[in-house]
């Protein structure tokens, strides 16, 4: 009979008495500790490759529907609405994230944000309601002027890149929250429903068929047991509109890059 460890009740790193665990644990402030010391290796290495991820395989897709099916075009359009609900995500977690930065690891609180019906107004909102002051002053950074002068540690050619860095991140900030609280509740809804639906080429196999769906679009289906319904959202799969997602993509993407980069540039981290 294999013996099992016994149960132990002490924080791997400071002793203190917690829930009892098999192996090693942390207790809430230890961890909280251990999470703050990655926070700045995560957010380079966010930088340098998980930002753009999402607008690699958006690219790709878009690339795809030239040459593909209907029925293929249908899928690479589905997937490059996934990444603009993806991109979107990441941008208002790592948004929220560097607001609640002195509370919570930046790391925790990002890997945590998920867009829903409150968390999504919230983040337009927040963007929105303030003005450049303000909106630099909640992430923690200086006005695109201040950051060529602020600090010493940066050379004349790295602060002029901050300075750049935070002009576009404003100005992309606004663009992708620009149209209000009707697409944020619609960006919200689209993100509580993607992980549960499924796709079809068409609907035409539904009792009734489907009505409104253009031969273009793919059939998002989401079935909601609490209300008892089963609903049909159509998506275009359309080369324009899906070249105008894969530009969203981009400026969420490039947000995202750019709040990173001058928050770890002006911290000298």
């Amino acid at each position: 009979m294999t013996a099992q460890p016994a149960p132990t009740d002490l924080c791997s790193d400071c002793g203190v008495t917690i829930e009892h665990h098999h192996g090693e644990a942390r207790c809430p402030a230890c961890f909280d500790k251990y999470l703050f010391g990655l926070d700045a290796g995560f957010l380079e290495s966010y930088r340098k490759f998980g930002a753009r991820s999402r607008l690699i395989v958006a690219e790709t897709c878009l690339r795809g529907l030239v040459l593909e099916s209907p029925e293929h075009r249908k899928v690479l359009a589905m997937t490059i609405f996934e990444q603009y609900v993806g991109a979107m995500n990441d941008l208002a977690g790592l948004f929220t994230a560097f607001l609640n930065r002195g509370h919570a690891p930046i790391l925790r609180s990002f890997l945590e944000f998920r867009l829903d019906a409150q968390s999504t107004p919230a983040f337009f909102a927040a963007v929105n309601s303030v003005d450049d002051v303000a909106l630099c002053a909640a992430l923690g950074l200086p006005l695109p002027r201040e950051a060529q002068t602020m600090y010493d540690h940066l050379d004349e050619s790295e602060a002029y890149d901050v300075a750049v860095a935070i002009y576009h991140l404003v100005q992309d900030l606004r663009k992708v929250t620009d149209q209000g609280d009707a697409a944020a509740m619609a960006l919200a809804q689209f993100a509580g429903q993607i992980g549960n639906a499924v796709i079809a080429s068409d609907a035409r196999w539904l009792n009734g068929g489907a009505k409104g769906l253009n031969p273009d679009q793919v059939a998002m289906l989401i079935l909601d047991n609490r209300r008892r319904t089963f609903s049909v959202q159509g998506l275009t799969a359309d080369e324009g509109a899906m070249s105008q997602v894969v530009a969203a993509i981009d400026t969420a993407t490039r947000a995202a890059s750019n709040l990173v980069f001058a928050y770890l540039q002006t911290n000298d981290l």
